[in-house]
């Protein structure tokens, strides 16, 4: 539900709707970047639709979809940033499309991509900013790259980085909103870094930070929107 000019409703037409207009059966997964959808069937196929105009959809054109096109098989995760898309296969290996501007498909390129690359492997969760892209490994580590205007990346610079550097460990979840980024350690403390204008680093201040600051503990999930964020900890 909701616009729909680019297709990314995938319901065959450019028509908003404001009711929930069936698309796919036997869906696992599922994301939405700024005008493109994602979803991952239980069979591990990986399908894409709306806007297109950066390679955001995988499928080797820049043409929009208002239809499901299949992209990838044996897919286990998914996120979709503005105009990327990342997605994580069975036997642990990332791979990226679509604007990489910022450098946020970690390929060590600023060059678009039509078609899936692989980034990384021994990968298990994926998480998509606007502009930067995370990920971690299966020994707990922290991965991300992209812009880093406001020091999303947590690495002490405000340098955009085409390749994925290693920004915490023991991380069991992360989410990446506009500009800023969260994770959570194994001790279930939630950390979080880059803009903070609004407020959504939930440190008490105003003031973004390049490094990752501490907000608080027993944190069991965490989501991160444009401009705030949201947490549910332990007992909750």
């Amino acid at each position: 539900m909701g616009r729909n000019d680019c297709g990314q409703l995938g319901d065959g037409t450019t028509s908003e709707a404001v009711l929930p207009v069936a698309v796919a059966s036997n869906v696992v997964a599922v994301a939405a970047g700024t005008l493109h959808s994602l979803y991952v069937q239980a069979d591990g196929t990986l399908w894409a639709m709306g806007w297109n105009s950066y390679g955001q959809l995988g499928d080797g054109t820049t043409s929009d979809a208002v239809l499901p096109v299949a992209v990838a098989g044996d897919v286990v995760a998914v996120a979709a940033g503005d105009v990327h898309s990342l997605f994580v296969k069975t036997d642990g290996t990332l791979w990226a499309m679509g604007n990489n501007d910022a450098g946020q498909l970690g390929n060590g390129t600023w060059s678009q991509q039509h078609t899936p690359i692989q980034v990384a492997s021994s990968v298990i969760t994926v998480a998509a900013g606007n502009y930067h892209s995370l990920f971690t490994t299966a020994d707990g580590t922290l991965w991300g790259m992209g812009d880093n205007a406001h020091g999303q990346l947590g690495d002490g610079t405000t340098s955009a980085i085409n390749l994925p550097i290693a920004v915490a460990g023991n991380v069991v979840t992360a989410a990446a909103g506009n500009q800023h980024t969260l994770f959570v350690t194994a001790d279930g403390t939630l950390w979080g870094m880059g803009y903070n204008g609004d407020g959504e680093l939930g440190d008490g201040t105003t003031t973004s930070t390049n490094q990752p600051v501490t907000i608080t503990n027993n944190v069991v999930a965490v989501a991160a929107g444009q401009w705030h964020s949201l947490y549910v900890d332990h007992g909750r």
